[in-house]
């Protein structure tokens, strides 16, 4: 990791602060084309929000707050006009040589990237995702480096952005990763803001509808209010999955999903209750700001279940928290449903 980056930034490109990579990412390309708009309502144009249990064997269970992963870019360009296209090669060659094609050209890039080759993060060398967004900023043809535009990795909240310098040849070696989960196939974006415009109230409303439709009517009972209750459900299974240690790292992951992986604290809920309070101002509804205040609460409810686990590997007796985190996850879902309740109405 470089704490002074010796490439320089392609001018007028920052390293802003955010919370989640995908939407900072995107906010760093909206910012750097005076395209005006805040990563909460980027978020919630998209439809960003969602719940999802996972468990594989031979993995550790997974409770995730992201929703609409396949459309999310598609209903973010619908609604506010910027055209964003998803590209994906198999020749890392191609993909590097479209990377030093646009940096040339003045435009910051966005790439996905495995987390373990990025070096800058600090993590172990087993951490592999590849679904994290970065901004490529700049290169040096001299030193053949490149900077990249990155959020830090083990803040909660809203995380401080940072300039770091990484070899061209380890950028390209996690851009080209096959590890799971999410290999990221050398994808990146290309924007164009010719049409752009801010959100209209009909916009945020469908977004808001999209969102709320997930959460109360999930086609799979592991997603929205019913994979939340799901959850609840499974955790009375750990103890048979599970020997000690392994419980303790599944309760780890638990606070690490909940309050740290890039969704800005409460399982993205607070980032959600900034952006309803946001579409409030710009619809002039106040119910909004009441529902808001609603999905604020889900946020806290999250973060109180998740803070004990930061200490997870410390417990003696992982098994006797179980059913407090049962307790919880059924409390929240009732707290949820009605949120969305009254987002429905």
């Amino acid at each position: 990791m470089s704490s002074q980056p010796t490439v320089k930034p392609i001018a007028g490109c920052k390293a802003l602060d955010g919370c989640h990579c995908v939407t900072s990412s995107f906010k760093k390309i909206c910012a750097f084309n005076s395209f005006n708009i805040s990563e909460e309502m980027l978020f919630g144009l998209g439809a960003g929000l969602g719940f999802m249990y996972w468990y594989q064997r031979g993995s550790l269970p997974f409770f995730g707050g992201r929703g609409n992963a396949r459309n999310f870019h598609q209903d973010i360009a619908a609604r506010t006009g910027i055209e964003i296209v998803e590209h994906e090669t198999n020749s890392r060659k191609k993909a590097e040589r479209e990377l030093l094609r646009m940096l040339d050209a003045g435009q910051p890039v966005c790439v996905y990237a495995d987390m373990a080759y990025l070096t800058y993060l600090g993590l172990p060398e087993n951490a592999h995702f590849g679904g994290h967004l970065i901004v490529v900023a700049g290169h040096d043809a001299t030193t053949n480096e490149v900077l990249i535009a990155d959020i830090e990795p083990k803040m909660t909240g809203v995380k401080t952005g940072h300039f770091y310098t990484l070899p061209l040849e380890q950028l390209a070696q996690a851009r080209a990763s096959k590890h799971q989960p999410f290999p990221p196939k050398n994808h990146w974006f290309t924007f164009d803001f010719s049409n752009a415009h801010p959100p209209a109230r009909a916009a945020v409303y469908a977004a808001i509808d999209q969102t709320t439709q997930a959460m109360l009517n999930s086609p799979i009972k592991n997603l929205g209010v019913a994979g939340i209750r799901k959850a609840a459900t499974r955790v009375r299974q750990w103890p048979t999955q599970f020997d000690a240690q392994t419980l303790r790292a599944a309760l780890f992951n638990t606070y690490v999903y909940i309050e740290i992986g890039g969704t800005g604290g409460g399982l993205f809920r607070y980032l959600y209750s900034r952006f309803l309070a946001e579409a409030a101002d710009l619809t002039n509804d106040p119910a909004l700001r009441a529902a808001g205040d609603a999905v604020f609460a889900c946020a806290e409810r999250w973060r109180e279940l998740a803070q004990p686990f930061d200490k997870a590997f410390e417990l003696d007796d992982p098994i006797g928290r179980l059913p407090d985190l049962i307790n919880q996850l059924e409390q929240t879902a009732k707290l949820e449903e009605t949120a969305w309740q009254m987002l429905k109405r």
